[in-house]
């Protein structure tokens, strides 16, 4: 059996095998925090929007503050709804938004190209 005691390549291919799915889990790390990012971006758009909505804004206000507040989201893949068009003080305004992510890292872009749709939702009364 002195033929199985020699092991010099074993490391190598090892290694071979196991980085691919270290740089899969890696890049999905990475992913994973911008696209949390944009959520959160997100998030804080609508509460901005809803605030200005609390105090009496139109539906174009809100919804511009809604896009300026998202810091770097990309303005053409936010939809906004607003319910109710008309308001009175007291009412309840329902805001949500919905966002387009798609992904930066190639491997993952490729697998999923459609993107992920993020969305957010906030419900205020009017003052």
């Amino acid at each position: 059996m002195k033929a199985f005691k020699n092991e010099k390549g074993q490391g190598l291919v090892e290694f071979a095998l196991i980085v691919p799915i270290l740089i899969l889990i890696l890049m999905a790390i990475i992913e994973f925090g911008f696209m949390f990012n944009t959520f959160l971006s997100l998030s804080n758009g609508v509460r901005e929007g809803g605030r200005l909505a609390a105090l009496g804004g139109n539906d174009a206000a809100i919804e511009m503050k809604i896009i300026t507040s998202g810091g770097l989201l990309e303005a053409g893949n936010i939809q906004v709804s607003i319910n109710p068009s008309t308001r009175h003080r007291g009412d309840e305004i329902k805001i949500a938004a919905t966002y387009r992510y798609y992904f930066i890292t190639p491997i993952l872009g490729g697998i999923l190209s459609s993107g992920v749709e993020l969305s957010s939702e906030l419900s205020v009364r009017m003052e």
